[in-house]
């Protein structure tokens, strides 16, 4: 199978000692993510749509798709950084699978004053409307080989989102989006972990996808909102995943510099991807 980063914050360069190879065109980043599985049997399901459908739309004409040429879109979460291109997508006929909580009520960062929206625009809860997402808390295979996680158990001490507010019907309160999923991948490797932003910490993910298939983890890819973390819930973070057996991971979109160079630093199947970079397994 071929994991393909469509939309990074990053653009990436090939790296043939770690396997990463990126496509030739004028790719573009944003704040963002979005990346495109591949299977073997030839079906194509991506993970979030990255923050326009402008940089999207150019980024996947230099991979030489279209949107008809997806089979599925799996949206992590609820912000508007993964939503993008979702209405692109919609009026395309591309089914789309989420967690039900995912366009309920309204968020915002609170990082900032004043706070800032970062939900779904009105246009995409308009067409949501007409083109209704299939939604399930619970695991669910999209197509052969590629399977949500379903809600992730939060176990972990240490991996709790701050600085999010969610309004429902007029009250606030902090949001610790309990919506997002990941994706897993069943690869002649292992399975193949991968995360739109990790708001419910990375530890937590890649534990319930080891209980879920009870193998090794291939490679954990995504985001891991990383950034800005305190230097001890980042060795945490590490000593987590050493924990679990995970050697093999590419960090992007919200890692944050400092926690990438610490994965590149504790970590030797470290891979740095961006915007059109490419690995096959």
């Amino acid at each position: 199978m071929r994991l393909t980063c469509v939309v990074d914050n990053n653009t990436g360069a090939a790296d043939p000692s770690r396997s990463i190879n990126k496509v030739r065109g004028n790719l573009l980043s944003e704040h963002g993510l979005s990346l495109l599985i591949e299977t073997d049997q030839g079906r194509r399901v991506l993970l979030d749509t990255a923050s326009t459908e402008r940089t999207f739309r150019n980024n996947l004409d230099c991979l030489g798709l279209r949107p008809g040429d997806l089979d599925a879109v799996f949206i992590s979460h609820g912000h508007y950084d993964h939503l993008g291109a979702l209405p692109l997508l919609l009026r395309e006929g591309v089914p789309c699978h989420t967690h039900p909580l995912t366009f309920q009520a309204k968020r915002y960062s609170d990082a900032s004053r004043p706070r800032r929206y970062i939900g779904a625009s009105p246009e995409l809860l308009a067409l949501l409307e007409q083109h209704p997402p299939i939604c399930d808390s619970a695991p669910r295979e999209l197509v052969p080989g590629v399977s949500t996680t379903g809600e992730i158990m939060r176990t972990t001490s240490f991996e709790v989102p701050s600085s999010f507010v969610i309004d429902r019907e007029g009250v606030d309160s902090p949001d610790l989006i309990q919506e997002e999923q990941a994706i897993y991948v069943s690869t002649k490797k292992g399975p193949l972990v991968l995360t739109g932003c990790g708001h419910a910490g990375i530890v937590n993910i890649v534990s319930q996808v080891r209980q879920l298939t009870g193998q090794d983890i291939c490679l954990v890819a995504g985001g891991f909102h990383l950034g800005g973390v305190s230097p001890d819930r980042l060795a945490r973070t590490i000593s987590g995943l050493k924990g679990l057996e995970v050697e093999n991971i590419a960090p992007m979109h919200c890692t944050g510099f400092q926690a990438t160079k610490a994965f590149a630093d504790n970590f030797s199947g470290f891979k740095l991807m961006g915007s059109g970079c490419y690995i096959d397994i």
